[in-house]
């Protein structure tokens, strides 16, 4: 099977468990308490966990020149939709607080629930612990760089704390780095305990986005035609230009699958986190939501395309 369908296949799967999350809302089985509370689980319990049970999967399998080539690309990743965002912003002649979010959209895209099960997929298991580099990234620039544009648009001028960096994800983020620098032999028991929460992670996720899908009038997604110009910037023409620079460069000297996992994480849909955050800071969410509401439905099409450039 080629890796386009092996994607596809993986993809109907997780839109299975969107769905399910979509109808559980709209039959009132699910309400907007029930979600928040299962949202606060996922990011302070089962995502923390699951980067950790992803660098046990890879622990002491992996050479260090891999980890210095990963951490290269992971920094490369984020710089460039940071230089990026802007650019787009005003291709869209977006205006005030969207042009900051454009780029908080470009920056914080699904790379961990959506990333991993593409990337076990295609790649084996044991490779899905380099999410945990773009996933260490994620949250370091979340909690410094997103907060305090979050908090400039709301008007709160507080200045930068470090303990704001002190919380589950940073913490098991680290962990699950130490894991993999300096393999350390974690009982059997435990490594199961963790494997078997953390494996709840993904499909919670999904199930907490059909939640989302559900409160969003789905008519103005569609008619936007800016976000349809997002999109196509985010899902597919990053990912080729990215494609087309390291393919010609002959990777640039980094290891082909390292390359591939680069360029796949490229074309994840917006997450999810830019949303709770606007609304946690009292920030205008609905350019957020509509985004993440498209660029997810989309990615269904646009991802397998994307694999053809891995």
């Amino acid at each position: 099977m080629s890796d386009s369908l092996i994607i596809l296949e993986k993809l109907v799967l997780l839109f299975c468990f969107i769905f399910v999350g979509f109808f559980c809302f709209r039959k009132g089985w699910l309400t907007k308490q029930g979600t928040s509370e299962i949202s606060n689980l996922i990011v302070n319990v089962f995502n923390p966990l699951l980067m950790i049970s992803t660098a046990l999967s890879g622990s002491g399998s992996i050479p260090q020149n891999l980890m210095a080539q990963n951490l290269i690309l992971m920094a490369l990743f984020y710089g460039l939709m940071i230089l990026l965002g802007p650019v787009v912003a005003k291709l869209l002649r977006v205006q005030g607080n969207d042009r900051k979010l454009v780029t908080i959209m470009l920056v914080f895209a699904n790379t961990a629930f959506m990333g991993i099960p593409l990337v076990e997929s295609l790649y084996g298991s044991e490779e899905t612990f380099y999410i945990t580099f773009y996933a260490l990234g994620f949250n370091l620039l979340f909690y410094t760089y997103a907060i305090q544009v979050f908090k400039r648009m709301s008007g709160d001028t507080t200045p930068f704390r470090f303990r704001d960096l002190i919380n589950p994800g940073i913490i098991c983020v680290l962990v699950a780095m130490i894991l993999v620098l300096f393999p350390i032999h974690i009982p059997e028991l435990t490594v199961k305990c963790i494997t078997y929460v953390s494996d709840t992670c993904i499909p919670l996720s999904m199930i907490i986005t059909g939640c989302a899908l559900a409160q969003i009038n789905l008519k103005r997604v569609f008619t936007d035609v800016r976000l349809y110009v997002f999109s196509l910037f985010q899902l597919l023409l990053i990912p080729a230009a990215a494609a087309l620079v390291l393919h010609r460069s002959g990777g640039m000297g980094f290891d082909s699958t390292l390359v591939g996992i680069f360029i796949l994480l490229y074309g994840m849909p917006n997450g999810s986190m830019p949303v709770i955050a606007c609304e946690s800071y009292d920030v205008d969410a609905d350019l957020c939501s509509r985004g993440y509401a498209l660029t997810t439905l989309l990615s269904l099409f646009t991802i397998p395309f994307v694999t053809m450039f891995v």
